[in-house]
């Protein structure tokens, strides 16, 4: 039995251009993830999807729109063979038209027919012609990506851009984040510090070397150590 797919529609491009459209409250996952999900609804017969990334050289699923599509994924990485590492590798589009015909890649065909998958269609996702993953799209249809090729690879040059922009935001955030913490430690620090300087009588290096033999008698962070201190003020002290 053969699904009917839909024809394009004049908001497909509307559609393509969304997936470049960042979400300023999305996390790095929700984008990818929205992505992921967007693919399979505009490009037609694609019934599952997924995302595979490198993370120290090792292909990992970081997003899928269904359990099958990860476990798809995960028997190409552990026979180190399949269309998406070689799409992500090479980046080179490669469609399985027939599963049960195709014999490139033994494993991975065995597993997808096992699962109901009949065809596929894997795309590479390169920023500035550098590869950085693969799009992975499933169907349960033989030849369920016929005509439909064009439009995916319009979707993976999109969602590249994508990807490599939600890494650098998600980058400049947690740099943000962390610079943020490390100004509030010192605040707190400091406020420590001049606490024990006025209860022990002590300079500001004596006070800071108190914190630090705390931090280490009670294995707890310096931060944590002069917040409890800083806390721990009389109200007619702060």
């Amino acid at each position: 039995m053969t699904t009917v797919r839909p024809e394009p529609t004049d908001d497909l491009g509307t559609r393509i251009e969304r997936v470049g459209l960042l979400q300023g409250d999305e996390s790095y996952e929700q984008t990818l993830q929205r992505l992921a999900d967007l693919a399979c609804e505009t490009i037609p017969g694609c019934f599952a999807g997924s995302v595979t990334l490198w993370r120290e050289g090792r292909p990992y699923t970081v997003v899928s729109t269904d359990d099958v599509a990860r476990e798809v994924d995960n028997a190409q990485y552990e026979s180190s063979e399949g269309p998406c590492l070689d799409a992500g590798r090479n980046g080179t589009t490669f469609v399985v038209e027939d599963m049960c015909a195709d014999v490139r890649w033994p494993a991975f065909g065995a597993v997808a027919t096992k699962h109901g998958i009949m065809s596929s269609l894997s795309l590479p996702l390169a920023v500035r012609g550098e590869p950085i993953g693969a799009l992975n799209l499933y169907s349960r249809d033989r030849d369920g990506f016929a005509g439909a090729i064009e439009v995916g690879r319009m979707f993976a040059w999109q969602a590249a851009v994508a990807i490599a922009n939600a890494e650098l935001y998600d980058v400049t955030r947690k740099l943000a984040e962390q610079l943020q913490e490390a100004m509030a430690s010192r605040a707190v620090i400091e406020q420590a510090k001049g606490v024990l300087m006025a209860d022990q009588g002590c300079g500001p290096k004596e006070a800071f070397e108190l914190l630090r033999q705390a931090s280490q008698r009670e294995n707890v962070k310096l931060r944590d150590i002069a917040q409890r201190i800083v806390s721990s003020l009389p109200a007619r002290r702060r």
